[in-house]
């Protein structure tokens, strides 16, 4: 009988002890399964920190401060605002823009209250950048729910290279203004008032010696081609046409060619007058000693689209504006090398030209007006993103053109600033827009998280890796980042009602967020 007993307690010790070793493992691996998910989670978000430090392609990086544990204590709630002022006005009108938006109604124009914070800043150089973005934002923008489609539709792109054009237009005629009415006694100005006697007066001016090779054909003292030239680069094409059809004779079929270009809407000739235009060209205009005239030909004629014009086109301005005026549409494959399309012009600008050919950390606007006016939108947002002093204008560049359906943002929310389209027409580019506004809040977010909300909250749109909402995800961050979880999310008074938080007013579910936070917490091991 003692043998059962002693075979019973045996096994039952053995039974015992299997399950404390089998626990003992349980228990270890388990221990080690945690610590490599705490690791990668880690490692993930010091990666989304780094990765958010890397400012455009090229691997220009910010200083990377040692990143510290923030604290309750250490949170200093009477620091002054991290803004400055330019930041600070920009906030304002983000903070009036969002207003509206949740209220319903007809939204106001971003662009316009962005134009209006540049007007007082007294900075000319930046009320002209913002200017360029008015002008290419007016645009007819089709019904589209997809960027790309609504960027790259026929009426889109030449909406968009007419506005470029009228921009350039309007800024010369600008500069000829000015030149004329600061030489007066030089300009002689005089007659009747209009583009004609402006540009006669400007030429008074600039023509002061005759350039060699310039056709005998005059109008009111003046060399014929330089004033149709003129005339076209302001804009004022019914001016071009009245120099024209004064000398009628002396330029033979030039007019009714220039007519036809005048009433045409997409300033182009008929496929059958263009073809003997350019024959017109190639036989006598293309060896004419005139450069003025042979401008003209090549922009009325869209003709060697190749030739740079450098005794007429001085300024970059004059080069792209020529260019734009030569972009051709529906251009048959057959005819690609002939003609210029606007592919292939931003092709030229972006990549055969590129930053070292326009010296463009030496004079980065005008190498963000060349990809703004090229249609480039994205990757003049990052360049300007790369520079400290204007990387506030190119977040709400950014943003303008986001709320405006404009811009072109990557599915992979995790890829880097700027990347190619994976679909699209010449050198399509996509800005992640989720990293810039990250970048840009980060900055000021642990003292202004008010002001930090109201960018997370253009990303109400979007989602993140799992399908949550990046505007929810972006409060919960902020809010394990800042420890203010009582001034965004709420608190209970002691007499049991509950005051408010700042998240609330953008109407969000904030018992979704606090459960949001808390599951992130646990996940990330952060409480």
């Amino acid at each position: 009988m003692w043998i059962y007993k002693v075979f019973l307690r045996n096994e039952r010790e053995n039974a015992i002890l299997s399950v404390i070793e089998e626990s003992r493992k349980q228990t270890f691996a388990d221990v080690e399964t945690n610590y490599f998910e705490t690791m990668e989670n880690e490692w993930e978000l010091e990666k989304q920190r780094i990765l958010n430090a890397l400012i455009g392609t090229g691997g220009e990086v910010l200083s990377l401060a040692e990143d510290t544990e923030t604290s309750i204590a250490e949170v200093d709630l009477s620091k002054r605002s991290s803004l400055n002022n330019i930041e600070m006005a920009y906030a304002r009108q983000m903070y009036k823009y969002n207003e509206k938006v949740i209220q319903g109604g007809s939204r106001p124009n971003i662009v316009e209250m962005f134009v209006d914070v540049s007007k007082k800043m007294e900075d000319q150089t930046i009320e002209e950048v913002w200017s360029m973005v008015h002008h290419i934002t007016e645009v007819p923008l089709i019904s589209s729910e997809d960027a790309l489609v609504m960027r790259t539709s026929r009426n889109s792109e030449i909406a968009f290279v007419n506005q470029a054009r009228l921009y350039l237009e309007t800024s010369y005629k600008k500069y000829i203004q000015k030149t004329v009415y600061s030489n007066l006694q030089q300009a002689k100005i005089g007659g009747v008032p209009g583009t004609v006697n402006l540009i006669r007066s400007f030429l008074n001016i600039t023509l002061t010696t005759r350039i060699p090779g310039l056709e005998e054909i005059y109008v009111d003292n003046q060399p014929v081609w330089p004033l149709i030239y003129y005339c076209l680069r302001c804009g004022d094409l019914q001016a071009a046409l009245q120099i024209s059809n004064s000398v009628t004779q002396q330029l033979q079929e030039f007019p009714s060619f220039l007519l036809e270009y005048v009433q045409s809407p997409l300033r182009s000739l008929s496929p059958s007058s263009a073809s003997q235009f350019k024959l017109l060209y190639k036989r006598s205009v293309r060896t004419s000693p005139d450069p003025y005239k042979r401008a003209v030909y090549c922009l009325i004629g869209c003709c060697d689209h190749e030739d740079d014009h450098r005794d007429v086109a001085v300024k970059i301005d004059d080069y792209l504006w020529l260019k734009l005026c030569q972009v051709q549409w529906d251009v048959p494959a057959s005819a690609h090398g002939e003609s210029l399309t606007l592919a292939h012009l931003q092709k030229l600008m972006y990549e055969e030209y590129g930053e070292t050919y326009f010296n463009a950390y030496q004079q980065p606007i005008l190498y963000f007006q060349v990809l703004l006016l090229t249609c480039q939108l994205e990757a003049a947002v990052e360049f300007l993103s790369r520079l400290e002093s204007l990387r506030v204008h190119a977040m709400h560049i950014a943003i303008a053109f986001y709320e405006l359906n404009l811009l072109l943002i990557p599915k992979d929310l995790q890829t880097q600033l700027l990347s190619a389209a994976s679909s699209g027409p010449g050198i399509a580019k996509r800005l992640n827009f989720v990293r810039l506004i990250k970048m840009y809040t980060r900055k000021f977010e642990m003292t202004d998280p008010r002001e930090a909300l109201q960018y997370f909250y253009l990303l109400r749109g979007l989602k993140g890796q799992h399908g949550e909402s990046l505007f929810v995800s972006c409060i919960s961050e902020l809010a394990l980042e800042t420890r203010e979880y009582e001034l965004l999310l709420g608190k209970m008074e002691p007499d049991g009602c509950r005051k408010a938080g700042c998240v609330e007013k953008f109407q969000v579910n904030t018992s979704k967020i606090i459960e949001f936070i808390a599951k992130k917490s646990r996940r990330h091991r952060l409480v």
